[in-house]
């Protein structure tokens, strides 16, 4: 970071991260394709209205991945590698805690937020078959999330990219066959969806306490220390709140359409959602390549090549964005074919729904 010039340096941290969040994100886009095309409308309805939950975990698990990560690199930046080995020892806490208490969550009150929706029958029966493999999967399913973006701010953008590749290349593979050979339905995809990323995040603790890693972390290091844990949920707080938010406006959305519409509006709302929720990876991609930068930078005061990090930030984003969307709103049929297979009822709301949704 001391050596290259920015462009380059930009290039060589975003790139990787922009690849693993869109990989990240084929978990769940995978799943709506397998889901769309061998269960129908009602398995897509019923993760949509299971997503609001799981998002909560995914919000957890990026507060902790962003929280720590940011921490690493600051310190690291001020020279202080010490404090910053006790905030990735602080890693294995935030994962098992909150993750038991959001199992306990999720496995009691998943049925009732799903009811409150509006699922009944069969998109309820699905709805709650796909919580139950997430909850029990919490602190894995925290750990999928946070553990990559502290690849990023150990030196190893390429090789935590490598990894959720083969996660994601396990999950379709498992996809196929739990959902089409051995018709687990929905908790086929929540199993497949819950081994990979858990594979991808051993692979990532294998390279983090190993000796090919940057930083040396010691059995004292490991010492819970609620001051660390506090600055790590402050720090990425605003992640969280962010997918709080998305899983809120969700919520909202699935009860008007269980209550105005049927299984094949919010099924159709689903696939609008899968295809912003790409243009999001992308974008996300590039603030957590730009991530490691920004906080090296700003931790040894040198404010200049931050503004600069962050404005080629913007300028691939925001052009990037602006070129997705005019695709979505000139191509909506081809892209509703991913997920709709035959049906051509979900077709015709589906394109529907993307028109309106993307404008």
């Amino acid at each position: 970071m001391q050596t290259r010039k920015i462009g380059p340096l930009f290039a060589r941290y975003t790139i990787p991260a922009l690849i693993a969040m869109l990989v990240s994100g084929t978990y769940q886009i995978i799943d709506g394709i397998f889901v769309g095309r061998y269960i129908g409308s009602d398995g897509l309805a019923s993760i949509n209205l299971a997503w609001p939950m799981v998002g909560v975990l995914l919000a957890v698990g990026l507060m902790i991945g962003i929280g720590i990560g940011s921490h690493i690199s600051l310190n690291r930046g001020a020279g202080d590698d010490e404090k910053a080995s006790a905030f990735l020892g602080q890693l294995p806490l935030l994962l098992i805690v909150p993750g038991i208490i959001l199992s306990v969550i999720l496995l009691f009150t998943g049925y009732l937020l799903l009811d409150f929706q509006g699922a009944t029958g069969n998109v309820l029966h699905y709805g709650y078959d796909y919580l139950k493999v997430i909850a029990f999967s919490a602190p894995f399913v925290l750990g999928s999330i946070a553990v990559p973006y502290i690849m990023l701010n150990l030196n190893a953008p390429r090789l935590a990219t490598t990894f959720m590749v083969v996660g994601a290349l396990m999950n379709i593979c498992l996809d196929y066959l739990f959902i089409v050979h051995l018709k687990l339905e929905l908790v086929g995809a929540g199993l497949a969806t819950v081994i990979s990323e858990t594979t991808a995040m051993v692979l990532a603790l294998i390279y983090i306490f190993n000796k090919r890693s940057p930083m040396r972390i010691r059995r004292r290091h490991f010492a819970p220390r609620l001051d660390l844990s506090w600055k790590i949920c402050k720090n990425g707080a605003s992640s969280l709140f962010m997918y709080l938010y998305i899983g809120f406006t969700i919520v909202a959305h699935n009860f008007m359409f269980m209550k105005y519409g049927n299984s094949v509006s919010v099924a159709a709302y689903a696939i609008a959602g899968y295809l912003l929720t790409f243009y999001y990876l992308l974008v996300e991609g590039v603030a957590h390549g730009m991530q490691p930068i920004v906080s090296r930078f700003y931790g040894e005061r040198n404010i200049d090549a931050t503004k600069k990090v962050l404005g080629l930030a913007m300028y691939y984003g925001i052009g990037g964005g602006a070129i997705y969307t005019a695709s979505l709103l000139i191509f909506p049929a081809f892209f509703a074919g991913f997920f709709v297979g035959d049906n051509e009822e979900l077709r015709i709301i589906a394109v529907h729904a993307i028109r309106i949704y993307m404008f």
